[in-house]
């Protein structure tokens, strides 16, 4: 029961390290991408290696609305209201 309970903590704590995600949709063909939402960089390096995944997310995001991508909410026709 203990080790149980210490993975539960453990799966918990390594979620929280996980960068936000992100989904782009090509308006032409309809093409849905994500960034974001890995934690491989968290696990390996901690808050720099946080930092670096970030700003990988961040590049991918640019990157694609360059191309002509926009932000797309899963389960919304438009972005939800704040």
């Amino acid at each position: 029961m203990k080790s149980v309970l210490i993975s539960v903590l453990v799966a918990l704590g390594l979620a929280g390290c996980a960068t936000p995600t992100t989904y782009l949709k090509n308006p032409t063909t309809g093409q849905v991408v994500q960034c974001g939402g890995g934690a491989t960089g968290s696990w390996l390096g901690g808050m720099v290696g946080y930092s670096i995944e970030k700003s990988n997310d961040d590049d991918c995001v640019t990157n694609y609305k360059a191309s002509g991508f926009v932000p797309f909410y899963p389960g919304y026709d438009a972005p939800p209201k704040s």
